[in-house]
């Protein structure tokens, strides 16, 4: 059986260079090889879909995840980081993705965080 995950955000909005923290809780054990947590600039239109940017915060957990276990995560937000943005076209947005590491498919609980840009101080 594959594992099922929720995942808990400090805050829903962060800013270029800001911390991204959380709590992965486990609502269903199983079987896993690792667990581990991505921060993922995602460049999205109708028939496209890439990762342009990736941070990774290392493997949180090795071996099988067992049911009410919880792992705190925080990965840093470049300080360059692209705001959010929609239009027409298409969408950019940062997503938080954690992944089980499984025999056949993995176990993804995926998230999107709104990225506002820096406001810059009038001289």
């Amino acid at each position: 059986m594959s594992p099922r995950f929720q995942l808990q955000l400090d805050r829903e909005r962060y800013a270029p260079g800001d911390m991204v923290r959380g709590t992965i809780l486990v609502l269903e054990g199983g079987s896993s090889r690792s667990l581990e947590v991505t921060l993922d600039y995602i460049e999205e239109t109708e028939d496209y879909s890439a990762v342009g940017i990736s941070v990774s915060g290392g493997v949180f957990h090795t071996g099988g995840l067992q049911t009410g276990a919880s792992f705190d995560f925080e990965l840093p937000l470049p300080p360059g980081a692209l705001p959010s943005c929609k239009s027409e076209h298409g969408k950019l947005y940062w997503r938080l993705d954690v992944k089980s590491d499984e025999r056949g498919h993995d176990t993804h609980e995926r998230r999107r965080i709104e990225v506002q840009p820096l406001r810059r101080v009038a001289e």
